[in-house]
């Protein structure tokens, strides 16, 4: 599938929100790259160019999401990603460069810190701690971003095994970590029934709560989602635009869709850019609230928040004030205390 970006190459001229990125895919490759060198950690390529086009998707390069969870980002992205040293560097270079070349001011990234500890090599602590120093260095260094992180439990872990990040999550609220999720692939036995004590318990200990639901078709359980995790963000969620009742109940919540359109793209979860533009133009058209995301901005190539931004202009599918508008609705569901920057911690 061949598509013309017609970008006009001075939009988006104001600051960004991203609320929906993860940080094993929101690493340049040229970090990851160089964390593997000074980490002595083998690589499946040998020359750089052979190694980013491995791991990179695009509108052109696509792979259905599950394929990549088990060939990509659990062997190469997650263990790159993993260790205290490489967290620090790799947070801290994804919401410095979020800043830097995106114009993005405020930032939240997810993360489960199960999947950056080598197998359990290093303590949930440390990891935790890492992304911490890594997001203070970050705020440091540019005094008009503001972040947070969210921890993800995963659909294919255990009960038990999910109830760990959600205490770590509890531990470091106050530090940093401002909601929890759920994410990972579908086709398990995963169910939202069987977390109600622990969005509860999220939710009484001041965190927020997003969840992955609605972007695969065999991880479409968005109403589910909605009756026992009540998540005031949905992440993806454009399966909603086929279903009439559902984007009213989500009107009728203020629920936000984290809308991430050239992810969807690049992991086959939209056929195309008619059916893309279909998805927004739905939910527009029937006022359910969404934002713009990248999902995974460094490991889809030109998915990088500007970029997506002067895309669906360029496409046709969202006008320049729709977008202002995704953007302020990004701003204003965030889960950053409101003060923003290194003062919201302290």
């Amino acid at each position: 599938m061949t598509v013309t970006q017609k970008q006009p190459a001075s939009f988006p001229h104001f600051p960004l929100a991203e609320l929906h990125a993860h940080l094993g895919t929101s690493i340049n490759p040229a970090v990851l790259w160089q964390i593997a060198h000074d980490a002595g950690i083998k690589l499946p390529k040998k020359e750089f160019t052979e190694f980013k086009k491995y791991i990179q998707l695009s509108i052109e390069r696509r792979m259905p999401l599950n394929e990549y969870f088990q060939k990509i980002y659990g062997p190469v992205l997650d263990r790159l990603s993993s260790g205290v040293q490489a967290v620090e560097q790799a947070t801290y270079q994804t919401m410095a460069g979020a800043y830097r070349v995106n114009g993005i001011t405020l930032i939240e990234l997810r993360n489960n810190p199960m999947k950056h500890n080598s197998d359990a090599m290093f303590d949930l602590d440390y990891i935790t701690m890492a992304m911490l120093r890594g997001m203070e260095r970050a705020l440091l260094a540019h005094p008009q971003l503001s972040a947070g992180l969210i921890f993800c439990m995963a659909r294919e872990f255990s009960v038990e095994q999910n109830t760990i990040i959600l205490e770590k999550a509890i531990k470091y609220r106050k530090r940093g970590v401002v909601g929890i999720d759920v994410a990972g692939p579908g086709g398990n036995a995963f169910t939202f029934k069987d977390y109600v004590d622990i969005f509860k318990r999220a939710r009484a200990a001041g965190l927020n709560i997003t969840v992955h639901t609605g972007e695969q078709r065999d991880a479409n359980d968005m109403w589910e989602a909605l009756e026992y995790a009540q998540p005031a963000r949905i992440g993806h969620g454009i399966l909603a635009a086929y279903d009439k009742s559902l984007m009213k109940e989500l009107v009728k919540r203020g629920t936000v869709l984290e809308v991430c359109p050239l992810s969807n793209l690049a992991t086959k979860a939209v056929e195309n850019t008619d059916e893309l533009k279909f998805i927004l133009r739905t939910l527009v058209e029937n006022k359910v609230k969404f934002c713009i995301n990248t999902d995974w901005p460094e490991i889809i190539e030109d998915c990088q928040l500007k970029k997506q931004y002067a895309f669906l202009l360029g496409e046709g599918m969202l006008s320049e004030e729709e977008l202002r508008r995704c953007n302020q609705t990004g701003f204003e569901a965030s889960f950053i205390p409101k003060k923003g920057g290194l003062d919201a911690y302290l």
